[in-house]
């Protein structure tokens, strides 16, 4: 008996823990599966297609926007910084003149590193307004949906075995 009630629970929980499939938008971890709506994975490039509220659209338009803008100074930002690296290390020269050895010095790479640094922090803000404009537009979408389908009323005959139902969601 004991053993009969172990294996009718272990086998309810399955059921009791996946019945119902959430039709939320949730962001999934790779540009693959960056969308999770349902069962539909979505790109990043398909927002159009998941985002059918205007104002949640807005803001992802934003995001995507102020995404573009932060990788650019991240870029540019990394670019300056890698070169003034690499000016920095190789700065002294040996340089033979006559038989005589002269050490020739150039400017330091400190002013590339500088700016670069500079550069990408002008993109944190982008990156940061890019993440909280996703997050608005995710929760504005969820909420237009919630809204919607509990705007939905429906009525519903169940004829089963030796019963009769009827439901009316609201």
């Amino acid at each position: 008996m004991k053993k009969l009630l172990f294996s009718l629970i272990l086998s309810i929980i399955p059921l009791i823990s996946f019945a119902q499939n959430s039709d939320s938008l949730t962001l999934g971890k790779s540009n693959r599966e960056f969308f999770i709506k349902g069962d539909q994975k979505f790109k990043f490039s398909e927002y159009k297609k998941v985002f059918t509220n205007t104002e949640a659209l807005n803001y992802m338009k934003k995001a995507n926007t102020n995404s573009t803008v932060s990788q650019i100074f991240a870029a540019i930002g990394g670019g300056l910084i890698g070169y003034g690296l690499v000016k920095e290390v190789t700065r002294n020269k040996t340089v033979y003149y006559n038989g005589a050895t002269i050490k020739k010095k150039e400017a330091g790479g400190w002013g590339f590193i500088g700016l670069g640094l500079g550069a990408v922090g002008i993109g944190i803000p982008f990156a940061v307004s890019s993440g909280k404009n996703l997050k608005k537009a995710i929760k504005t979408q969820n909420e237009a949906d919630s809204n919607e389908a509990s705007k939905t009323t429906s009525y519903r005959l169940d004829i089963r075995g030796n019963g009769v139902g009827l439901s009316y969601n609201f």
